[in-house]
């Protein structure tokens, strides 16, 4: 046997390993069980679990912690998840780690919290998607920073029970503290079109975009139009449109069919376009249609990127 091919192997091992102890160790020393450590070069980003109460994040450089998540950070019996650790998410040529937190039970909420760790540890973002989990950073060519996938769920429940409800994508970027709306990457050139970041190589690596954008099609958006077209029909076949309630064209599906299509418009920068389009599949003075359109206003105004939104709409 060949010691010399086999010993550097060891050698180049160790190091991580005697990283994980020592996170590990200091953990142990205050209560903790290390149920997760990540490392990159002499930090590691550990999740501490106690045998009762709340778990920890903490970043240690050679078993010295340099932060630690507090009771703010997360709402009590929270779950911590490490995405990643190394990456420079910001573009700012520092390492960073993102993490999760998730509330679970009736409240379900997925918060991402991006944090710089050198020269020195720092929390740069903090940005809640609500029920949305699995969002992904993925880089894109001759983009200083990687951007992440993902949707908004302000819409939920709305025109739709949550498991059938559509939620719009959207291509957030970490600026100023949190996560926002990444506005060249979203907007199309034209309405109807597909966002700017579908003619990306990165729909080749996130089946969901790739779906997202498989949704601008033509022949898509033509078969959702009939769709469309029928749904509204059968709801208003059953008697005049001023007895026709809200509920009929929430359980017909009309009611998501139509808010799903307008959304298109808006988290792509056509929202007044979809409100003309709005007009050809349902002419007229209608109490219910105004309600739609109401209540699609209201989910963009509670959305986590209310916002970004607007300005989206508005151009700038």
């Amino acid at each position: 046997m060949n010691y010399r091919l086999v010993a550097p192997a060891v050698f180049l091992l160790f190091p991580a390993f005697a990283c994980a102890q020592d996170a590990a160790a200091w953990l142990a020393s205050q209560g903790l069980a290390a149920r997760d450590v990540k490392t990159f070069e002499d930090i590691q980003v550990a999740i501490g679990a106690p045998k009762e109460g709340d778990e920890k994040v903490v970043v240690l450089r050679q078993g010295k912690p340099l932060w630690q998540s507090s009771p703010k950070d997360a709402p009590p019996g929270s779950k911590w998840t490490i995405h990643a650790v190394g990456r420079d998410l910001t573009g700012d040529g520092h390492p960073d780690a993102h993490l999760t937190s998730y509330t679970g039970g009736a409240n379900c909420c997925t918060t991402h919290h991006v944090l710089q760790l050198k020269p020195q540890v720092k929390r740069v973002a903090v940005q809640s998607t609500g029920s949305v989990s699995g969002s992904e950073f993925i880089e894109i060519p001759g983009r200083k920073a990687p951007v992440m996938i993902s949707a908004d769920d302000s819409s939920a429940n709305v025109f739709a029970p949550f498991a059938t409800s559509y939620f719009p994508l959207v291509v957030l970027e970490v600026r100023n503290g949190r996560l926002h709306l990444a506005r060249d990457l979203m907007q199309s050139k034209l309405p109807a079109q597909a966002p700017a970041i579908c003619a990306t190589p990165a729909p080749a690596s996130n089946a969901w975009l790739r779906e997202r954008c498989n949704e601008f099609g033509t022949v898509r958006r033509g078969e959702r139009v009939s769709y469309i077209k029928q749904r509204l029909e059968a709801v208003k076949s059953t008697r005049s449109g001023d007895k026709i309630k809200w509920q009929e064209y929430v359980d017909k599906g009309a009611a998501s069919a139509v808010a799903a299509e307008l959304n298109r418009y808006a988290y792509t920068g056509h929202g007044a376009a979809g409100l003309r389009w709005l007009e050809t599949i349902w002419p007229g003075n209608d109490e219910i249609k105004a309600q739609l359109v109401t209540n699609l206003r209201q989910t963009h105004a509670k959305s986590a990127f209310a916002e970004d939104l607007a300005s989206l709409a508005a151009g700038r």
